[in-house]
C-alpha cells in the first residue's frame, strides 16, 4: 500500500533526525551558535518530511490514508484545500531545511561566527519573502496548483521554484571552493559529501517526480555531518572551546609531516594563582578564568596558528616562526590589562609565558623538546619570583 512506502521513509527520516538532535543536546557544547544552527536545520528538515508525507498520501491514495488513520470520509474540495495548505508549508519547510543548511556548512568550514551571522540574516530575510510570494500560489497557481483530481501539477514558474529550492547547493560549492586554504581537507571532503548526498535526492525529486526519495537521502547526509561534529568536538576543550592534548598532537604530527620544513613557535602559557582563585572565589570562577583566557588567546592569534588547553591551567600556542611571536605575546598581555580593567570579574588574571622554536627537520622528539622548553620556563618563573616578578 502506497501510505506504508511514504510511512516508511519518514518514519526511518524522522527517528535519524530526532536521534541526532536529542544526542547532541545532552552533549555539552561551549559553542551555542552551532547548536542552535543544527537545531534550526533539523527542525525545518523534520517538518518539510512530515508535510512531504501527508501531502503525498493525500495526493496518491487518500483511501488508504483515511483507513489508515481511523479518519472519516472528507470531501474533495476540503481535500483540495488542506493539499495547497500541506504543499505550500511543505516548500516553505524545504526551502528552510536547504538554506540553513548551507548556513550551517558555512559555519562550519569557517568558523566565523560573525560572517555566518551575517550570511543567516540574509537567507532569513530571502526565506520570508519566498514564504511570502507563496500565499497568491494559493490562488494563482504560478509555483503549482493541483488538478480536479488533487494531483500536483507544476505551474508557469514551477522552474524557477526549483531554482530557488537548490540553490544552496550550488551556494555550498562555491563557498567551499572560495574558503581560506587553512580549512582542512576533512572540512572540504565533508562539504562536498553534503552537496553530493543532497543533490541526488534532488535529481529523484526533478527525475522521478517524487520527494519520498529526497529525505533519506538528506537525512544520511546530515548523519554523516553529525558523526564528523562529534568527531571534531571529540578533540576540542569541552570547557574553553578550544584544542585539547589531543588535537594539539594531531596538529604536531600534521606539521610534521609536511613536505616542506618549517619552523614553529611553541608558545606555553599559564596562570598565575590559579589555585587560588579556586580557593577564594570557587571552582566556577576558576572555569570562568580559563574560559577567558582561551578567549583571549583565540582573539589575538592569527587563523593559521593552532592553540589548544594543554592541560589544567596550561595552554599551548604552535605558530609559525616566521611570524612576530613577541608580537603575539603582548597582543595577549594588552588583552588580559584591558579585561582586567573591566572589573567584571572578582580577581585579576596574570599569566606565566614562554616560548622556544623547534625545527621540524631536526631530528629533536617532540616530546623531549616540549619537556626542555617546561623546563626553561620554570627556571625563569623561579628567577623573577626571586625578583618580584610575576611574568615571564
Amino acid at each position: 500500500m502506497i501510505v506504508f512506502e511514504y510511512f516508511n521513509t519518514t518514519l526511518g527520516s524522522c527517528l535519524i533526525i530526532i536521534l541526532i538532535a536529542v544526542d547532541y543536546l545532552r552533549k555539552y557544547n561551549t559553542d551555542n551558535f552551532q547548536r542552535k544552527l543544527l537545531i534550526i536545520m533539523l527542525s525545518a528538515v523534520f517538518a518539510a518530511a512530515i508535510f512531504d508525507f501527508f501531502g503525498l498520501t493525500l495526493e496518491k491514495n487518500l483511501d488508504a490514508f483515511i483507513k489508515f488513520f481511523s479518519l472519516k470520509e472528507v470531501s474533495n474540495e476540503k481535500v483540495n484545500t488542506a493539499l495547497y495548505y500541506i504543499w505550500s508549508v511543505y516548500l516553505i519547510a524545504r526551502n528552510c531545511s536547504y538554506y540553513y543548511g548551507a548556513v550551517f556548512i558555512d559555519y562550519f568550514a569557517h568558523g566565523n561566527a560573525a560572517r555566518t551571522k551575517r550570511f543567516l540574516k540574509i537567507v532569513t530575510v530571502f526565506l520570508i519573502l519566498y514564504a511570502i510570494s507563496i500565499i497568491p500560489n494559493l490562488q494563482y497557481g504560478y509555483y503549482f496548483f493541483l488538478s480536479m483530481d488533487n494531483v500536483y501539477r507544476m505551474g508557469p514558474l514551477y522552474t524557477l521554484q526549483l531554482l530557488i529550492s537548490y540553490l544552496p547547493i550550488f551556494l555550498i560549492l562555491i563557498d567551499i571552493s572560495l574558503a581560506p586554504k587553512h580549512i582542512k581537507r576533512a572540512q572540504v571532503l565533508l562539504t562536498v559529501f553534503f552537496a553530493i548526498l543532497t543533490a541526488l535526492g534532488a535529481a529523484f525529486d526533478i527525475i522521478l517526480r517524487t520527494t519520498n526519495l529526497i529525505w533519506p537521502c538528506v537525512t544520511g547526509a546530515i548523519l554523516y555531518m553529525y558523526f564528523f561534529i562529534v568527531r571534531s568536538n571529540s578533540k576540542l576543550d569541552s570547557l574553553t572551546g578550544i584544542g585539547n592534548r589531543n588535537s594539539f598532537y594531531d596538529h604536531v604530527n600534521t606539521i610534521l609531516r609536511q613536505s616542506l620544513k618549517k619552523d614553529y613557535a611553541f608558545i606555553k602559557i599559564d596562570l598565575v594563582r590559579f589555585s587560588e582563585i579556586n580557593d577564594s572565589f570557587g571552582y566556577l570562577q576558576g572555569d570562568n578564568a580559563l574560559r577567558d583566557i582561551a578567549t583571549i588567546i583565540k582573539g589575538c592569534i592569527r587563523h593559521t596558528d593552532f592553540a589548544a588547553r594543554f592541560g589544567g591551567d596550561e595552554f599551548i600556542i604552535v605558530a609559525s616562526a616566521e611570524n612576530d611571536i613577541q608580537r603575539i605575546i603582548d597582543r595577549i598581555k594588552e588583552t588580559i590589562e584591558i579585561q582586567n580593567k573591566k572589573n567584571n570579574r572578582p580577581y585579576k588574571i596574570s599569566i606565566n609565558y614562554g616560548y622556544d622554536i623547534y625545527k621540524t627537520n631536526s631530528n629533536w622528539k617532540i616530546q623531549d623538546f616540549l619537556s626542555e622548553l617546561e623546563k626553561n620556563i620554570q627556571k625563569l618563573k623561579s628567577a623573577d619570583a626571586e625578583n618580584g616578578e610575576e611574568n615571564v
